[in-house]
């Protein structure tokens, strides 16, 4: 049954959805989510707890406080059709005198609960991160055994890889510059590029080499204010830059990757538009001159 549309969008009549309304569950619902025996689990952000309620009786069957002001929450599979229902965890908004205080901020406070049996029992209390809306969990061992930890290089299709430093290069295709790049503990290949020019636009598309897990390696350049790069072992991303000034530009790893990681950079010349400044890279002190394809 409809009561019309808004904004071409029927409109279900509310009386004819309802199956009921659960008597005096509690003050300022805010989210729910269910286990897998009909119950569901209800956020009260202004009495703060968590009420738990039977979906076909509408009867509340537990009630516990949260440590304060809940917001959402969320129970493993709770929003799916065939939740775990083992546990609940509370994402509060307030956190006031859970923890030893750090000043006038202080973490977000988070509890998970027992509920597995007729009752909620209280069996962490923890802080954390900003409360989530809509956080979903499920049990690790879905996904622990699938988890991916590097990227095999010679898998990489890339059309920007390079899959060595042998194919580090810098090519010129009119305006646009190529600049084939390889970072591996603890240096990028090429580390030294000249011959780029004001408005060029530069694409740095940068492969970790690493087969190592939990080694990324990030790329940054002084002066590019679009993004930074942070690439997986045997990853390749890009990083587009359009110089807008002559001078000499640091790039840089961002993310930490070993004892030298502060030696991992280099840099790159950038010349007045117009110039016959000649495109060249370098790798420590071995210099290549780079590939203009526009001459061809």
């Amino acid at each position: 049954k409809y009561d019309g549309e808004f904004g071409g969008i029927p409109v279900i009549n509310y009386e004819a959805a309802l199956h009921g309304e659960v008597q005096k569950p509690g003050l300022g619902p805010l989210h729910t989510e269910f286990d897998a025996n009909g119950n569901a689990y209800t956020s009260f952000f202004v009495s703060s707890e968590i009420v738990k309620w039977n979906v076909k009786s509408l009867k509340v069957l537990d009630r516990v406080p949260t440590y304060y002001s809940i917001g959402h929450l969320s129970v493993p599979g709770g929003d799916t059709r065939k939740p775990w229902g083992k546990y609940v965890v509370a994402y509060n908004k307030i956190t006031k005198d859970r923890y030893l205080p750090t000043g006038p901020e202080l973490t977000q406070s988070a509890q998970i609960y027992d509920i597995s049996g007729d009752k909620m029992e209280l069996i962490l209390d923890f802080p954390t991160i900003g409360e989530p809306h809509y956080a979903g969990s499920m049990p690790a061992s879905l996904i622990k055994d699938k988890s991916l930890k590097i990227f095999k290089i010679e898998e990489n299709q890339h059309p920007y890889v390079a899959k060595g430093e042998k194919e580090a290069k810098v090519v010129r295709e009119g305006k646009k510059v190529h600049v084939y790049m390889t970072s591996i503990r603890s240096h990028f290949a090429p580390d030294n590029i000249e011959g780029v020019k004001v408005g060029d636009e530069v694409y740095f598309h940068v492969t970790n080499l690493e087969q190592d897990w939990d080694v990324p390696h990030g790329f940054a350049v002084k002066g590019a204010l679009n993004a930074e790069l942070l690439i997986m072992p045997g990853e390749t991303s890009t990083l587009k830059w359009v110089p807008e000034k002559v001078g000499v530009y640091p790039i840089y790893c961002t993310d930490f990757c070993s004892a030298l990681h502060q030696e991992m950079q280099g840099y790159v010349r950038v010349s007045p538009a117009g110039s016959n400044v000649p495109l060249t890279f370098h790798v420590g002190k071995q210099g290549a001159a780079a590939a203009d394809s526009t001459s061809k």
